[in-house]
């Protein structure tokens, strides 16, 4: 019987160190896979950081951007409403300025104008504005020295658009080169 019951002990030491190596390997597969679940966990993480940086860039270069346009505004501005100051202390001297431009000219320019004002607008209930006539032009409808002071605030609002344009255009090469 001994060597019976040793053999029984043997048997049951085996199945015992079987039983306990399927339990540490099940710990083992168990563990494996909580790493590979933080591991991916890891990786999605550090892939929104990377898409959150990237955003934050890109918002940062356009903030920068539209900055750039909005100070380039800013200056050609000022530097428009300096030259008025000029144009109108000239014009108020000579007499050119006081002739009427002809009035079909003066027509299509006041036409032109009032259609783009009209489709920049929002449709407004109630009337505009009239137009306003200085009193040297109570006999036409625009003098050449009106004409004059409409070019540079003209070729300002022209030179500021430009730049938004510009900086929308580099926003937009940016955006599309990340």
């Amino acid at each position: 019987m001994s060597i019976l019951s040793g053999w029984k002990i043997t048997v049951l030491a085996l199945l015992a160190g079987m039983a306990l190596g399927w339990y540490v390997q099940g710990l083992r597969w168990s563990a494996d896979v909580a790493e590979r679940g933080k591991k991916a966990s890891d990786d999605i993480s550090a892939s929104q950081q990377a898409v959150i940086a990237g955003q934050a860039f890109q918002f940062q270069r356009f903030n920068e951007i539209a900055r750039q346009a909005n100070q380039y505004g800013t200056n050609i501005k000022a530097q428009s409403d300096e030259k008025q100051i000029v144009y109108r202390t000239i014009i108020k001297r000579d007499p050119a300025g006081r002739q009427c431009v002809p009035d079909d000219v003066a027509s299509r320019l006041l036409d032109y104008t009032n259609d783009i004002r009209a489709s920049a607008m929002h449709a407004v209930t109630g009337k505009s504005d009239p137009i306003s006539v200085s009193p040297i032009a109570t006999a036409c409808r625009l003098t050449y020295a009106q004409a004059v002071y409409w070019i540079d605030p003209l070729l300002t609002a022209i030179d500021q658009a430009n730049s938004q344009l510009a900086g929308i255009r580099e926003a937009e090469s940016n955006r599309a080169s990340h």
